[in-house]
């Protein structure tokens, strides 16, 4: 595993890479199914958009794997270097004691250096001193054997890593021209917008009037389930129990970034807040919750455990509003209904249709979340994706 003193490894950014990769195979595939309307939408620009950003965060990846895989040739040729010297280091001292051997040859081959000794003891000396030379001359050619080996180790890692090198490069390169093309894209789709830039604010305000209207029928459930819950809480407290709306709110808060993401597959192409189109000054967006981009016949599905409190009807679609006691959340655009009011749901579960729309061949699902003081708060912030 190559590791650089940052903590990012070439594993871990071909993990990112693949997923970067994976996000905008499906930003390209919305963007097909989009692209049957001949006419430039700014949803249609948010995606081009999207897959610009996530083209720049991929070259950034390929750059930082090149970088890691350069610190890495180097380390190689680094320790290449220290292994050398050792190299020679132990080809001269075993020069030495072949030296030191030849010379002893007589005396060892004819054992006379043993049995000429003086006495008993130093005729053990001797013999050590021929198996301790011995010994050295064995452990001397496995030092040179074993550091050979580490270097071509070492050598063949740098040959691996010039050729990931060369693949990355490839990569990178490939991502840039792609990255070259959806800004041509993008700057032709803003050009289209400016000039539609009236219409577009009226389709806004009029989207506004109906947000606000649905705002208003939440507002009130809300209120009516949260008075509900508060007689629950008081009936539970004279049975010295605490009741399963705060249980499930106190799951539901701890839950926070890690909630299943509404979707399967999609990306997000209308954020939380006000917001003002990065081209088009006049143009303003109030989103109380975020739009995900997905593709034709998905299904949304419940981010957490909880029970569905209404369904709202938006004309020929749908809103579906669940409670996770003390908290909501709402799906909408829904042209096909799963569930019903009063049932009990459980996290991941598949609660209606993501509707279509037939002009545009939009797939867009609206998603909120509510807390008990009836104020809504940013889902990004809060889903695991």
């Amino acid at each position: 595993m190559y590791n650089t003193g940052s903590g990012q490894t070439v594993e871990s950014l071909e993990k990112k890479i693949k997923t970067l990769q994976k996000d905008i195979k499906l930003a390209e595939t919305l963007l097909k199914e989009t692209s049957r309307n001949k006419e430039t939408t700014i949803n249609q620009v948010s995606l081009l958009q999207t897959q610009i950003n996530q083209r720049e965060t991929l070259i950034k990846t390929y750059q930082n794997q090149i970088n890691v895989l350069n610190k890495e040739i180097q380390k190689n040729k680094n320790t290449i270097s220290t292994l050398e010297k050792e190299l020679s280091q132990y080809r001269e001292e075993y020069s030495n004691l072949l030296v030191i051997t030849y010379r002893n040859r007589g005396k060892i081959n004819n054992l006379i250096f043993i049995f000429s000794a003086e006495d008993f003891n130093q005729a053990i000396r001797r013999m050590r001193y021929i198996q301790e030379l011995n010994d050295m001359v064995k452990i001397k050619i496995e030092e040179i054997g074993s550091t050979q080996h580490k270097i071509n180790q070492r050598i063949e890692e740098i040959e691996r890593n010039k050729k990931e090198k060369e693949i990355v490069l490839a990569g990178e390169k490939k991502e840039k021209e792609a990255l070259t093309k959806d800004r041509d894209n993008l700057n032709k789709d803003l050009a289209t917008l400016k000039k539609k830039e009236s219409q577009i604010q009226k389709n806004i305000k009029e989207k506004e009037k109906q947000t606000k209207n649905i705002e208003k029928q939440i507002e009130k459930i809300i209120a009516e389930e949260i008075e509900k819950a508060k007689k629950r809480e008081e009936d539970a407290k004279r049975n010295n129990k605490e009741s399963a709306d705060y249980k499930l709110s106190g799951s539901f808060a701890q839950n926070q970034g890690k909630l299943v993401f509404p979707v399967e597959q999609g990306i997000i192409t209308g954020v939380y807040g006000k917001s003002q189109h990065p081209t088009l000054k006049k143009v303003t967006v109030n989103n109380n919750g975020i739009d995900i981009s997905t593709k034709e016949g998905s299904k949304a599905r419940v981010v957490f455990d909880g029970e569905v409190s209404f369904i709202i009807s938006q004309g020929s679609n749908n809103a579906i509003l669940v409670r996770h006691g003390l908290y909501f959340t709402l799906y909408s655009n829904i042209d096909k209904v799963y569930v019903e009011v009063g049932e009990k749901i459980k996290t991941g579960q598949n609660i209606g249709r993501v509707h279509t729309n037939a002009t545009d061949g939009k797939t867009i699902l609206h998603f909120e979340i509510w807390q008990q003081d009836r104020k809504t708060v940013n889902p990004a912030l809060r889903l695991s994706k």
